[in-house]
Protein backbone atom coordinates (compact mmCIF):
# COMPACT_ATOMS: atom_id res chain seq x y z
CA UNK A 1 0.00 0.00 0.00
CA UNK A 2 2.76 2.43 0.93
CA UNK A 3 4.62 1.45 -2.24
CA UNK A 4 1.65 2.41 -4.42
CA UNK A 5 1.15 5.66 -2.51
CA UNK A 6 4.78 6.65 -3.08
CA UNK A 7 4.51 5.95 -6.81
CA UNK A 8 1.33 8.01 -7.16
CA UNK A 9 2.80 10.88 -5.14
CA UNK A 10 6.03 11.02 -7.15
CA UNK A 11 4.22 10.81 -10.48
CA UNK A 12 1.85 13.60 -9.42
CA UNK A 13 4.75 15.79 -8.29
CA UNK A 14 6.58 15.22 -11.56
CA UNK A 15 3.45 16.30 -13.42
CA UNK A 16 3.25 19.42 -11.24
CA UNK A 17 6.89 20.12 -12.09
CA UNK A 18 6.19 19.81 -15.82
CA UNK A 19 3.30 22.26 -15.52
CA UNK A 20 4.88 24.86 -13.21
CA UNK A 21 8.66 24.53 -13.74
CA UNK A 22 9.08 25.20 -10.00
CA UNK A 23 11.24 22.50 -8.37
CA UNK A 24 11.09 24.20 -4.96
CA UNK A 25 7.28 23.88 -4.95
CA UNK A 26 7.47 20.16 -5.66
CA UNK A 27 10.18 19.63 -3.05
CA UNK A 28 8.13 21.55 -0.50
CA UNK A 29 5.04 19.46 -1.17
CA UNK A 30 7.10 16.26 -0.94
CA UNK A 31 8.70 17.27 2.37
CA UNK A 32 5.40 18.57 3.75
CA UNK A 33 3.60 15.31 3.05
CA UNK A 34 6.47 13.40 4.64
CA UNK A 35 6.34 15.68 7.69
CA UNK A 36 2.62 15.23 8.21
CA UNK A 37 2.76 11.46 7.69
CA UNK A 38 5.70 11.18 10.08
CA UNK A 39 3.75 12.97 12.79
CA UNK A 40 0.62 10.92 12.11
CA UNK A 41 2.52 7.65 12.46
CA UNK A 42 3.90 8.68 15.84
CA UNK A 43 7.55 9.42 15.12
CA UNK A 44 9.35 11.83 17.41
CA UNK A 45 9.02 15.51 16.52
CA UNK A 46 12.76 16.18 16.27
CA UNK A 47 13.25 13.10 14.09
CA UNK A 48 10.44 14.20 11.77
CA UNK A 49 11.83 17.73 11.47
CA UNK A 50 15.34 16.53 10.63
CA UNK A 51 14.19 13.85 8.20
CA UNK A 52 11.85 16.32 6.49
CA UNK A 53 14.67 18.83 6.08
CA UNK A 54 16.89 16.16 4.52
CA UNK A 55 14.03 14.97 2.30
CA UNK A 56 13.43 18.56 1.18
CA UNK A 57 17.08 19.00 0.20
CA UNK A 58 17.27 15.75 -1.72
CA UNK A 59 13.91 16.33 -3.41
CA UNK A 60 14.99 19.83 -4.41
CA UNK A 61 18.11 18.43 -6.08
CA UNK A 62 16.05 15.76 -7.85
CA UNK A 63 13.36 18.12 -9.13
CA UNK A 64 15.93 20.77 -10.11
CA UNK A 65 17.84 18.19 -12.15
CA UNK A 66 14.62 17.10 -13.83
CA UNK A 67 13.79 20.71 -14.57
CA UNK A 68 17.23 21.48 -16.02
CA UNK A 69 17.49 18.36 -18.18
CA UNK A 70 14.07 18.37 -19.82
CA UNK A 71 15.00 16.59 -23.03
CA UNK A 72 17.17 13.68 -23.96
CA UNK A 73 18.34 10.45 -22.47
CA UNK A 74 19.75 12.06 -19.32
CA UNK A 75 16.25 13.21 -18.36
CA UNK A 76 15.00 9.63 -18.41
CA UNK A 77 17.99 8.39 -16.42
CA UNK A 78 17.36 11.02 -13.73
CA UNK A 79 13.61 10.34 -13.77
CA UNK A 80 13.87 6.57 -13.39
CA UNK A 81 16.81 6.76 -10.97
CA UNK A 82 14.94 9.16 -8.72
CA UNK A 83 11.81 7.03 -8.76
CA UNK A 84 13.80 3.94 -7.80
CA UNK A 85 15.66 5.77 -5.01
CA UNK A 86 12.45 7.40 -3.78
CA UNK A 87 10.71 4.06 -3.46
CA UNK A 88 13.38 2.53 -1.26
Amino acid sequence: MVFALKIVMLVALIQILYQTNKPILCAGIYAGIGFVLGLLFGSGFLYVVISSAIAFGLALVYFALLNNFKDGMLHWVILIGGLVIGLV
